[in-house]
């Protein structure tokens, strides 16, 4: 295993890392897969933050169907 001052990044790494930031709207993640000491893959998440109160769905005494856009 190498100390943290012996790893050294590539500009290209660098540069996917600072694209994948970029990609994030608001609210996100980004994971980053190694695998014997590459960089394997790097998955970008998006948020929606939302704030719905989920019995007030069923207050009318209807059911409501959650239709995604």
């Amino acid at each position: 295993m190498q100390s943290d001052s012996n790893i050294k990044l590539s500009q290209s790494l660098i540069d996917e890392l600072t694209h994948a930031l970029h990609m994030i709207k608001g609210y996100g993640s980004i994971e980053i897969y190694v695998q014997d000491s590459t960089v394997t893959q790097i998955t970008v998440r998006n948020i929606k933050k939302t704030k719905v109160n989920i019995d007030s769905s069923y207050s009318n005494g209807k059911t409501t169907r959650f239709i995604p856009r």
